[in-house]
């Protein structure tokens, strides 16, 4: 059997001597002309693969390490086939769709962005804003133990301002950034003061001008005056949320 890592357009004419100090999940890896294609593969027995996190890592950076090889379809993780036959046979079948996907990410990887500010400064320019609140606030600081519900109350509606307002600044973002990309995919925010969590798919070459546009318009943004953005950048990844190798093998030839 085999296992396959993904599809290289143009690949470099020495793929085979690139490749050949890397390891699989379960040995070194090969290449094999499909079409206009090289699909990357590594020989595998018949044991199931299970999605453990050692397993898992193992086949994302194989795919990542392809990426210097050319723009590359990446194959998902536990894909395996019982001979190159079978697998060039699914891939030529679906040719026309390959070709489109291979031309919409052309040159292109895909770059992760999360951006947020610290949360008392965010809060503080939340109540700034917004003058009934802040005044609810200095008015609830009066009151003793029997105010509990009305503070609840209030922690609610300066939630749902904070929360307003971190989507005014991710749209800002993405005005600023959205030309500057071919496509790109919002994820949702893993706290209240993280104004963009998203994926990007850039052009190669293009990510220092990418990122100075990060800078510049989280720089801009007015959501914690004072304060620098966090900005996480993850990658250069493979195109996973934009791309992805799916062949409808049969049952038996696909991993349990």
């Amino acid at each position: 059997m085999i296992y396959l890592y993904g599809l290289i357009e143009e690949p470099p004419v020495d793929l085979d001597v690139e490749i050949a100090h890397l390891s699989g999940l379960q040995g070194p890896l090969k290449s094999f002309p499909v079409g206009p294609w090289m699909l990357v593969y590594s020989d595998h027995d018949t044991a199931d693969i299970l999605p453990k996190r050692r397993l898992m890592l193992a086949h994302t950076r194989v795919v990542e390490l392809l990426l210097a090889c050319g723009t590359v379809l990446p194959a998902r993780f536990g894909l395996v086939a019982g001979t190159l036959a079978t697998v060039e046979a699914m891939i030529l079948a679906k040719a026309p769709t390959i070709k489109r996907e291979f031309a919409r990410v052309h040159g292109c990887f895909e770059l992760g962005l999360r951006v947020k500010f610290p949360r008392k400064p965010a809060l503080e320019a939340t109540l700034t804003e917004d003058g009934s609140l802040r005044r609810e606030r200095e008015r609830l600081a009066k009151l003793g133990p029997e105010a509990h519900f009305a503070v609840a109350e209030f922690g609610g509606k300066l939630a749902d301002r904070l929360d307003r307002r971190r989507g005014v600044a991710q749209q800002s973002l993405l005005r600023a950034l959205a030309p500057l990309c071919r496509s790109h995919v919002l994820r949702k925010p893993e706290d209240d003061t993280e104004v963009l969590r998203a994926e990007f798919l850039i052009l190669k070459g293009e990510q220092p001008g990418f990122l100075s546009a990060v800078e510049r318009a989280a720089g801009a943004l007015n959501f914690a005056p004072g304060c620098e953005a966090e900005i996480k950048v993850v990658g250069p990844v493979p195109m996973y949320n934009f791309v992805r190798l799916s062949l409808a093998f049969d049952a038996e030839d696909e991993a349990a």
